[in-house]
């Protein structure tokens, strides 16, 4: 659904995807799939969703639960290139 797609986006767009590595994509797929599901209206499964979803910290709950803080501007702005050895994940 178009709307799963936008959430997919969304968090990888999002500053908390730089803490998922490649090997969490698998997992994270599960997650849109739920998303997917209950927005085809299985609400039985909107629990399991924010689960995941705190899980993965995508809630300001689940960022809290790990002591992930949203870099600040400044932050954003005078962090250093990734080096070519780093590996990071792209919204594609």
């Amino acid at each position: 659904m178009q709307a799963s797609v936008d959430a997919w986006q969304a968090w990888f767009a999002g500053w908390y995807s730089a803490h998922w590595t490649p090997e969490d994509v698998s997992a994270l797929r599960q997650v849109v799939r739920l998303h997917d599901e209950v927005e085809r209206g299985d609400f039985r499964l909107h629990g399991e969703l924010r689960l995941a979803m705190d899980t993965w910290g995508m809630t300001p709950k689940g960022q809290q639960d790990r002591r992930w803080v949203r870099p600040s501007e400044q932050q954003e702005r005078v962090a250093p290139p990734p080096s070519s050895r780093e590996r990071r994940l792209k919204a594609v």
